[in-house]
């Protein structure tokens, strides 16, 4: 079976018009009138298929192919048609494409898998309206969403009105839940949203783990004062202490992480922020990521050692407050063997490499066995207009994860959790 790679770049272009604004860039916020576009679309592609879509409570949309045995646990296939702001054509609409194409290529063939196959388009994955993502991935895995009907969007409105018009209320998202006893696995492929594949001219990655984040809120006390009359060995200058952590950083995460070890200061505020005053506080948040819970307990160890000194030598105070933990999220090793059998399959060169990013998996590894491919994003740009996947890399993707489907459908796969 050979997947129709034409039809697949069709579909993605169709999609990303679904998402085209009055300014001329192309968005599909969640809830959006543009992301209902979207998928109205991509239901249609399979109602013309004879294949029946559902939508639950969290708005998570379900194709359903039945299988020879209804009654055996599904193959799930899923990603995302929410885009962030002016995002680009395949961070996560290529995986629901491909389950699509899935579907295509085993209906034109004839070939009935012994199991359902279920293709997930999941709700609210970027999160960036109400500012928490992985909404239709979460409620399906039973996550404690933390969500209200009083939530205020970015535009004022409620988290009731924008449900109600999507047609899903507050009230039953939890409902969308589902029985880990009634998945076989859980499939992704997307693009990597690095340039580890790209720079090195491989393929496919088969994702090893999601990576584990750590974040902290830091100040840096010093003494507010005179910028003109304050002489330099007098001042204790709560800026110049916390640039010369954030320039220590990459040195200490090359010292004791490994290439996929990150860690960030992305946000900072300066108090009084005044041309002609001395910082005297100054706040900024670090992130931690890794695969290793380990590795990211050394780096922060090793990092609040450093500003610990920097202080101590400028005699400023510090405060290290640790905000947020999520683990590592190791994908399952039997359905990371049915991926590498797929690649072996198409003669593929491949390589087993972590996601920095977040995904829909992150969530669905702690509860049903799960595994992710990854192909090329050029110059490793993703959530951008720019962002690039070469056809012949889409397709080579497309049919890795439709020959994995027709591995782990013969396999025996535990499952990782009973319904209590």
């Amino acid at each position: 079976m050979e997947v129709d790679i034409k039809r697949i770049i069709t579909r993605l272009e169709e999609l990303y018009l679904c998402g085209q604004k009055e300014d001329g860039t192309f968005t599909r916020m969640a809830y959006s009138d543009e992301d209902i576009k979207g998928r109205q679309k991509f239901r249609g592609y399979f109602e013309k298929l004879g294949i029946p879509v559902r939508l639950d409570e969290a708005g998570n949309m379900i194709a359903r192919l039945e299988g020879e045995n209804k009654d055996l646990p599904a193959i799930l296939i899923g990603s995302h048609l929410d885009t962030v702001p002016d995002g680009g054509k395949y961070d996560g609409v290529l995986g629901c494409v491909a389950g699509l194409e899935v579907c295509e290529m085993l209906a034109a063939n004839k070939k009935r898998l012994k199991h359902p196959l279920e293709v997930i388009v999941f709700t609210d994955e970027e999160g960036f309206r109400f500012g928490n993502g992985l909404l239709g991935s979460g409620a399906i895995c039973g996550e404690d969403l933390h969500i209200q009907e009083s939530d205020l969007d970015m535009y004022g409105q409620t988290r009731k009105e924008v449900f109600e018009k999507y047609g899903i209320k507050v009230s039953d998202v939890a409902k969308a839940k589902r029985n880990p006893e009634t998945v076989h696995c859980f499939l992704e492929l997307h693009v990597e949203q690095g340039v580890s594949l790209y720079k090195h001219k491989i393929p496919v990655g088969i994702v090893s783990s999601i990576a584990g984040v750590s974040r902290y809120e830091i100040q840096v006390k010093g003494q507010a004062n005179h910028a003109g009359s304050t002489r330099m060995e007098d001042r204790h200058d709560a800026l110049v202490a916390a640039a010369r952590f954030i320039a220590a950083v990459p040195k200490i995460v090359a010292e004791n992480g490994n290439e996929f070890t990150v860690a960030t200061v992305g946000t900072m505020k300066v108090t009084p922020n005044s041309v002609n005053v001395i910082p005297g506080n100054c706040e900024f948040l670090l992130e931690i990521r890794d695969q290793s819970a380990e590795v990211m307990k050394l780096i922060e160890e090793k990092l609040k050692a450093e500003l610990e000194t920097i202080c101590g030598e400028m005699e400023e105070e510090l405060t290290w407050i640790h905000l947020s933990y999520h683990a590592p999220a190791p994908m399952s090793p039997q359905v990371k063997q049915a991926i590498e059998k797929a690649v072996a399959k198409q003669k593929a060169e491949y390589t087993v490499i972590p996601s920095g990013a977040f995904h829909d998996s992150l969530l669905m590894t702690e509860v049903f066995p799960t595994g992710m491919i990854f192909v090329p994003s050029v110059e490793g740009i993703s959530h951008s207009r720019y962002e690039l996947t070469m056809e012949e890399d889409i397709k080579r993707g497309c049919s890795v994860l439709l020959d994995t489907v027709l591995e782990v459908d013969s396999m025996e796969i535990p499952c990782l959790k009973k319904e209590r």
